[in-house]
Formats: C-alpha cells, sequence, structure tokens
C-alpha cells in the first residue's frame, strides 16, 4: 500500500503546479545554526551509558557547523558554474537560537535561550563564522533563510525535564535537546519539532516564530523571504503569523505533518504539496522532490546516483528540482569521514548536472519563489 500511494504522491507532484522548460536546481539544507552532538567526547560518554547514540545518524553525525565545515562545503560549491557562471548555491535554513542551559531552571519552570551567533562563541571562542557567513562573496553559495527559533519543541522539552524524564534530563545534563533515547512513539522527532501544537499551545509557538523573525532580520541584516518549518510540522495558524511578518512562501516536504492530538497520543494528519500550490492566504509551496542525504546510511556515491536520477526526472516534468540536503551530511567533527565523503559525493553529484545539462540554473529558493511569481500565472 505504500508503494502505491508514494506514486500517487509522486505523479501529483509531478502533474500539479508550477511547470518550466528552465533547468533549474535548488538545494535546500536545514538545521544550520542549531546544536545537537556537542562533541566526541560527548557521543563517546552517550554510548557508554548505553543510550546507543550511534543508532541515529543525526547524533551519529551531526553538531554546530564549524568553520572547517563552511570552508570545506564552499570549496565544493565554487568548484563549479551555471550557464551564467554562478557557483552552485544552497540555502541554509538556520535555527536562529539554542537553549542557553546555564541560564534554566526546569524545575520552577524559567527557560531562556541564546542566539545562535553566542552558540558560536561559546563553542569557538568568537563569532568568526557569523562573519563568514555574511561576506557577500560567501552569500552567493549559502543563502539563510528561517528554519525556526529553537530546532526543539520548548513546551514539550521543559514539560518532560519538569516530570524528571530520563531522557530529557540526559540530554539537558549532556547540553543537548535530545538523545538517542528521546526518540519514541510518542515523541517521533525526539522534540526536535519546534512547532507541535499538540505539545505547545498556538498562542506560545506564535511568539516564539515572531521572536525568531526578528533574530533573523537583526543577525543578517534582511527578512527571510521563505520559511521551513523543523521536522515539516506546523498548521494554518502558522502560515497565518507567517504572512503577518511578511513571509509569504513557504519550503516544504511533499507531505506536510499537521499536529494534532488523538486517542490520549500525538498524531499527525499528512496533507500533500506540489510546488506552485498557493494557499488561501495566496501564500506559495515549493516542494523537494530529490534528496541528497548520504549521511544517513553513509552512502555518498549512491546517494548521488539516485539524486542525479531524481533531477533528470524532475527535468522530465518540466519542475525545477529541488535538492532535499540536510546540514549533518557536511559535518565533520564528530566523524571527519561523514563530511570528507558526502563532499566528494556532492561534487559528482553538481559534475554530473553541468555536464548532462549545460544551460542549468543554481538558484537559492527565493530565487525560485521569484520566478514563479513572474513566470506562472
Amino acid at each position: 500500500m505504500s508503494s502505491i500511494l508514494t506514486r500517487i504522491k509522486d505523479a501529483y507532484i509531478s502533474i500539479c503546479g508550477f511547470h518550466t522548460n528552465r533547468k533549474l536546481v535548488v538545494i535546500e539544507s536545514d538545521d544550520w545554526g542549531s546544536i545537537r552532538m556537542p562533541s566526541k567526547h560527548t557521543f563517546e560518554r552517550l554510548i557508554s551509558l548505553g543510550d546507543n547514540p550511534q543508532d541515529n545518524a543525526f547524533l551519529s553525525n551531526d553538531c554546530l557547523e564549524s568553520q572547517d565545515d563552511l570552508n570545506a562545503l564552499h570549496e565544493v560549491l565554487y568548484s563549479v558554474k551555471d550557464s551564467r557562471g554562478n557557483p552552485a548555491v544552497i540555502t541554509a535554513n538556520f535555527a536562529v537560537a539554542n537553549p542557553n542551559f546555564e541560564k534554566i531552571d526546569y524545575k520552577t519552570g524559567v527557560y531562556s535561550y541564546e542566539p545562535f551567533f553566542e552558540t558560536y562563541n561559546r563553542y569557538y571562542g568568537d563569532n568568526a563564522i557569523l562573519k563568514y557567513i555574511k561576506q557577500s562573496k560567501n552569500l552567493r553559495c549559502f543563502k539563510p533563510q528561517l528554519h525556526c527559533r529553537e530546532h526543539m519543541n520548548v513546551g514539550h522539552w521543559m514539560k518532560n525535564l519538569k516530570d524528571q524524564r530520563a531522557d530529557a534530563l540526559l540530554a539537558f545534563d549532556n547540553f543537548m535537546i535530545g538523545v538517542g533515547s528521546s526518540f519514541t512513539e510518542n515523541n517521533r522527532f525526539g522534540y526536535m519539532d519546534s512547532f507541535n501544537t499538540s505539545h505547545s499551545m498556538n498562542e506560545e509557538l506564535k511568539k516564539i516564530l515572531i521572536t525568531a523573525h526578528e533574530i533573523f532580520e537583526a543577525t543578517f541584516g534582511f527578512s527571510s523571504e521563505t520559511f521551513v518549518a523543523s521536522c515539516y510540522v506546523w498548521n494554518k495558524e502558522l502560515e497565518e503569523v507567517l504572512n503577518d511578518l511578511g513571509i509569504r512562501y513557504i519550503q516544504s516536504s511533499a507531505w506536510q505533518n499537521y499536529p494534532i492530538f488523538k486517542k490520549g497520543k500525538n498524531q499527525y494528519k499528512r496533507k500533500i504539496h506540489f510546488t506552485g500550490e498557493k494557499n488561501k492566504l495566496g501564500q506559495l509551496y515549493t516542494v523537494r522532490n530529490c534528496a541528497y542525504e548520504p549521511a544517513y546510511n553513509q552512502n555518498p556515491i549512491e546517494c548521488s546516483d539516485m539524486c542525479f536520477n531524481e533531477i533528470k526526472q524532475s527535468f522530465l516534468h518540466k519542475k525545477p528540482a529541488v535538492i532535499c540536503s540536510h546540514r549533518f551530511n557536511y559535518i565533520g567533527s564528530i566523524n571527519p569521514q561523514n563530511r570528507t565523503n558526502n563532499l566528494i559525493g556532492l561534487q559528482m553529484l553538481l559534475n554530473k548536472i553541468i555536464a548532462e545539462f549545460p544551460e542549468v540554473e543554481f538558484i537559492s529558493s527565493p530565487e525560485l519563489f521569484a520566478i514563479m511569481e513572474s513566470e506562472f500565472k
């Protein structure tokens, strides 16, 4: 049954919405600025405690990005040029804050956060990374957009800390949001679903989103034109807040996880989207129809080939190729070979694209939406 649904979904997003003869490639990458696994030492400590983080691809590879991570990634992006002479570009979707563990008192319900550039300073001793990202040259291949404030559901996390949940306490003691044991049937995303109204009140989440927008604008000097919800979990009320903030474009997977609370469990109603869809507020969606996510299985060559085939299918259906490629594919602090090998795969993918499609255009998500607005009536 699932394979039938997948074929129906693929056909739906191929047939509906925006079509173009242009060969447009977008790479959307989530989670920049957020914490995950603090260090290799913490990773090894959790293994010794029996938490088994090695069974989770994100916990095994993901960490706050370093200068070395960005340098290596940008080198690959700048190694290729499209038909207009532009490098490949990653739309880097940022979590603009992280928990301030030292100021949180979960016993009394006192929560505190820090902007992500303060996390840079705490991890690396300076803000050189932010300065590097903001250089105009680097913005050509690395376009920041808004993902969330913290990449976690604050209300759910704080409740479980106050209730003395073992996994939440273990995470907190290690300056983390969630650990291996946090991922359960009733906590599918391990606290990472920032805008899940099954766990937090709508009004609370609205305030968090407004604050996230303010931090983003103050940090980068421009407003985010697009938004992607963490874990693709959001509801229509969140879209209304986005609209009030001037965000008219929504990045998505084919499926939106619409949060509901049913029979005492947190569940999701899956809602399908397609590129070029417009909601009642006039906001446009794009859908990720390709994936380069080798960190899941450490298979960059195979993943590069699969992604290239998805790109060819997208162009066959006259659709933009919107590639999903999370930050954890390009991080080397926990597992150095993760970054090295996956960048080799990315290089192969980009080289194949320009060889097969010399007319290709590497564009950011805001640029894709601008094209859709001008060409799709």
